[in-house]
């Protein structure tokens, strides 16, 4: 897929289909978010015009000479912590697909991406960073570096087959991790039977596989 990603693109993509991505994106994570959607600092550009594809990460990344951005390696953050800030950056910069890691809750697909007509897609776990890294074709721009540091600061970068991203969460609400663990939690208490209790045991560690459930 290209980005900017047209409505008819984003209402093709189903929670378990895996993605490759080109074109602009944009990274924000905690520093962008607080000071872009809570402190109301605008950004310098016109992010919607650029695209509608933003990854929450913080690009190992360095200006190499003046005003020139090299990255070596690009990784997502755990998307659930930044639920709060959706509303706000699909409604106000026209954002349909945030890239992030194991995705965020039933709950907020349901009530933020689905109105937003937006997805969520999740990086394929650790020790891809450098992989993903070689996806990046150009930094186009660094904002921000000053007020939020070089590695929460705002980056606008150009991908190249961007990938594997699984898609975790679509516009209909469907959640592959939730069907995943729900998978998973079945054949849980199989996995328990006929174990004996462990001879050392932190204080109030829960046994109970039912208590235990992903």
């Amino acid at each position: 897929m290209t980005a900017p990603l047209s409505d008819g693109a984003i209402a093709s993509l189903h929670a378990g289909d895996i993605v490759y991505l080109s074109g602009p994106i944009f990274t924000a994570r905690d520093g962008v978010y607080r000071h872009m959607l809570v402190e109301g600092n605008e950004p310098p550009l016109d992010l919607a015009a650029l695209t509608n594809v933003t990854i929450q990460s913080s690009p190992a990344g360095a200006e190499v000479s003046p005003g020139e951005y090299r990255i070596s390696s690009l990784q997502a953050t755990a998307g659930f912590r930044y639920a709060r800030y959706m509303p706000a950056l699909l409604e106000r910069f026209g954002v349909k697909m945030v890239i992030g890691k194991a995705g965020m809750s039933e709950e907020v697909y349901r009530d933020v991406f689905m109105p937003n007509g937006a997805v969520c897609l999740s990086t394929m776990g650790y020790g891809l960073g450098a992989i993903y890294g070689k996806s990046v074709k150009r930094v186009i721009d660094v904002h921000w570096p000053e007020e939020l540091g070089i590695s929460e600061a705002l980056w606008l970068i150009e991908m190249d087959r961007f990938g594997p991203l699984l898609v975790e969460g679509d516009i209909h609400g469907d959640s592959y991790f939730s069907r995943a663990n729900e998978e998973i939690n079945d054949g849980l208490a199989e996995l328990y039977e006929g174990l004996s209790s462990p001879v050392f045991r932190r204080l109030g560690e829960e046994e109970r596989p039912e208590i235990e459930l992903f």
